[in-house]
């Protein structure tokens, strides 16, 4: 399983950010292990709303501990933070528990829930009832646990990516109340805990 590194930050200058992350970073990140990288901004989600969140995959956490560093001695990762007014809130790690689809679309949801560690079978059980629902609305969906995140450490992140929040809420909605899906929950001590709704950045 791959693990992803989360970084979440305010920025000034949006546009410029982007433009760098696209022209300069994402590369970079690329060029020293990084197998994707994402960034959405948080358009609905309460204390979250406005928050910009860059994830990256990576094989291993020595293989991000390594980067990591790696990155932030380049002079383009100074430029990031310094001339678009970034400010890091937080950076965490999560392991990619299961997958399904594409990570395609302008739009995404994060909801999360807590719920005990579970087997890879019940785990791969589970995400193909919950995509049965949820591909109705979405182009994809992944389920990662937060590993290291201070009190969030243990947290599910369900994400789901697709072309329109309408159709990825009608279907996340239509999800929670199958009656298989609420019994799954109550069996697995599995509960709610927020959800939040962005725009794809890169």
């Amino acid at each position: 399983m791959s693990v992803w590194q989360a970084s979440v930050m305010r920025v000034a200058d949006l546009n410029g950010f982007v433009d760098h992350m696209n022209n300069t970073m994402i590369d970079k990140m690329r060029g020293v292990g990084a197998s994707d990288v994402q960034g959405q901004r948080i358009i609905l989600g309460g204390e979250a709303a406005g928050t910009v969140n860059v994830t990256g995959e990576w094989d291993s956490v020595d293989a991000f501990a390594a980067a990591a560093e790696e990155l932030e001695a380049d002079p383009g990762y100074g430029d990031l933070m310094q001339n678009f007014g970034v400010t890091l809130l937080r950076r965490s790690l999560m392991t990619m528990e299961v997958e399904r689809g594409e990570r395609t679309g302008a739009y995404s949801s994060g909801f999360y829930a807590r719920g005990p560690l579970r087997d890879q079978a019940t785990l791969e059980a589970n995400a193909d009832v919950v995509w049965a629902n949820l591909s109705e609305g979405a182009n994809g969906m992944a389920q990662l646990r937060i590993t290291a995140g201070a009190e969030m450490t243990g947290v599910r992140i369900l994400f789901q990516s697709g072309d329109s929040l309408d159709a990825i809420l009608e279907a996340s909605l239509k999800n929670l109340a199958d009656p298989n899906i609420q019994a799954m929950m109550a069996d697995q001590d599995i509960t709610p805990i927020g959800r939040v709704l962005g725009k794809r950045l890169f």
